[in-house]
């Protein structure tokens, strides 16, 4: 399950892709129209800024805006940031180091394949198609 945080991460995302390369767009504007709450909004917007998706400015005409070009950016890169945990089916498809039994249990074998299909799919889904 994708937690609310990533919910945001990815709802801003979509709506600064939506804007790419139009300048900042201001954040109280993006809480609004977005329908995330001004302090998660906040927090997600640095993280992203931290992360280097999206840039900021300061100022009367400042916001921020998505650095990334949204046909290479994908959702994986954002799940990645917010929720890695969604993004993962058991601690055995991760490492061969995270249980003793993953080089030879069945079970844990097809979790990796499975694994490697689901990310395949959130890397496949690029931020210019939402």
């Amino acid at each position: 399950m994708i937690t609310r945080e990533a919910d945001y991460a990815i709802r801003t995302v979509v709506y600064l892709a939506q804007r790419f390369g139009q300048g900042p767009v201001a954040t109280t504007e993006i809480s609004e129209k977005a329908e995330i709450p001004y302090r998660f909004l906040r927090k997600i917007s640095h993280q992203l800024v931290e992360s280097k998706i999206v840039g900021a400015t300061r100022g009367k005409q400042g916001g921020i805006y998505l650095i990334q070009d949204p046909e290479k950016l994908s959702l994986l890169d954002v799940l990645k940031i917010f929720d890695a945990r969604s993004c993962h089916l058991n601690v055995c498809s991760d490492s061969d180091d995270a249980c003793s039994r993953s080089t030879t249990c069945k079970v844990c074998q097809r979790l990796r394949e499975l694994q490697e299909k689901l990310h395949a799919e959130f890397a496949g889904i690029k931020f210019s198609d939402l």
